[in-house]
C-alpha cells in the first residue's frame, strides 16, 4: 500500500508539472502571436497609409495642372487601399474556405520587391531594386521577413526625407545566408521618430540570428543593414 501510495504520488506530482508546463507554453505561443499580429499590423499600415498620403498630395497638387496624372494617382490610392485590406485579413487569419482566390496568393518575398519599388516610385521615392544570387532555396518566412524589412525602410524614407530623394535596395543570397542594404540620398539622415518601425525591425532580424544597423552614411543619406541566417534558426518571424 505505501509503494502504491508513493507510485499515486509522482504520478499525481508529474501530472501537474505537465499540466503547469503546458500553460506555460500556451501563455508564451499567445504572446508570440499577438508580437507577430503587433509587428505585421504596423508594417501594412505604417507602409500603405504613407504611400497613400503620398498619392494624395501628388492628386491634389496634379488635379488642376495634370488631370490625368491627378486621375491615375487616385486610382493607385485605390489600389493601395485593396492591398492593405488584403493584407490585413491574411495575416489577421480571417481568410475563410470560400474567399477570392485573390486574397489567397502567397505571402510577398523577394519575388515582390519590384513590385514595391514601383508603389514607392508612384509615391515619389524612386527605386532601385538588386538582388544577387537564387533565392528558391529560402524558406516563404525568411521571404516574408526581407519584404518586411525592406519595405519598412522605404517607408521611413518616404516620410522623412524631401522630395528628389531616391533609394536603392540591394539583396545578397548565398546558400547560408541573405544580407539586406537598403540606403538613400537624402541630405539629412530621417529622424528617429517615436514609432516601433526599427524595434520591429530588430525583432524581425534576431529572429535568424541577425543584428540589424541604421544609421547615416558617411557620404550622405541613410543606411539600414542586416545579415540573416538561415540555417539553425529555431524561430519562425512573421
Amino acid at each position: 500500500m505505501r509503494t502504491h501510495r508513493a507510485y499515486l504520488a509522482v504520478v499525481e506530482e508529474r501530472a501537474g508539472r505537465l499540466e503547469r508546463e503546458h500553460d506555460q507554453q500556451a501563455r508564451v505561443a499567445v504572446a508570440e502571436e499577438r508580437t507577430r499580429i503587433t509587428r505585421e499590423m504596423h508594417d501594412i499600415v505604417t507602409h500603405n497609409l504613407s504611400v497613400m498620403v503620398a498619392l494624395t498630395d501628388a492628386a491634389v497638387y496634379a488635379q488642376h495642372r495634370s488631370p490625368g496624372k491627378a486621375t491615375t494617382a487616385m486610382l493607385q490610392i485605390s489600389e493601395t487601399g485593396r492591398q492593405a485590406l488584403t493584407d490585413m485579413r491574411r495575416s489577421l487569419g480571417v481568410l475563410r474556405p470560400g474567399e477570392p482566390d485573390a486574397l489567397r496568393h502567397p505571402l510577398p518575398g523577394i519575388a515582390q520587391l519590384s513590385t514595391l519599388a514601383e508603389q514607392m516610385g508612384a509615391a515619389g521615392l524612386p527605386t532601385r531594386i538588386e538582388v544577387h544570387g537564387g533565392h528558391s532555396h529560402i524558406p516563404a518566412t525568411a521571404h516574408l521577413t526581407v519584404y518586411r524589412l525592406v519595405q519598412e525602410a522605404l517607408t521611413n524614407t518616404l516620410k522623412h526625407t524631401p522630395t528628389g530623394t531616391h533609394a536603392e535596395v540591394r539583396i545578397e543570397c548565398s546558400t547560408e545566408t541573405v544580407t539586406v542594404d537598403v540606403t538613400d540620398s537624402g541630405p539629412r539622415p530621417p529622424a528617429p521618430g517615436s514609432g516601433h518601425g526599427l524595434t520591429g525591425m530588430r525583432e524581425r532580424a534576431a529572429a535568424y540570428g541577425g543584428t540589424l544597423r541604421a544609421g547615416p552614411l558617411p557620404g550622405g543619406g541613410w543606411g539600414v543593414h542586416t545579415r540573416l541566417f538561415l540555417a539553425g534558426s529555431g524561430v519562425v518571424p512573421a
